[in-house]
């Protein structure tokens, strides 16, 4: 009888630990998607192919731009290339 109860639930424990870290997991993605504001930078000729222009949410539906509608862009290390996001219009 014992051993029947633990082949049954056993496997049903380790299933629900499973999902539930699985789901904490997939929480924790979404909370790290709003981080701290990021420069945003805009793409110019010269030596330099970047430009801070200013900062960007980088959560939302709307493209972040400078206030002439240029698209800013994040820089990683040396070019500007991941388009940047912000809240509002």
């Amino acid at each position: 009888m014992k051993t029947n109860f633990l082949k049954f639930v056993l496997p049903m424990a380790v299933v629900a630990l499973g999902l539930t870290s699985a789901m904490s997991t997939n929480a924790m993605d979404k909370s790290s998607e709003e981080l701290a504001p990021i420069m945003g930078w805009k793409h110019v000729s010269g030596p330099n192919p970047c430009e801070r222009v200013q900062v960007c949410s980088n959560s939302g539906n709307f493209d972040c731009t400078t206030p002439d509608g240029e698209q800013l862009y994040a820089k990683p290390i040396s070019t500007c290339l991941t388009p940047l996001k912000r809240n509002v219009q």
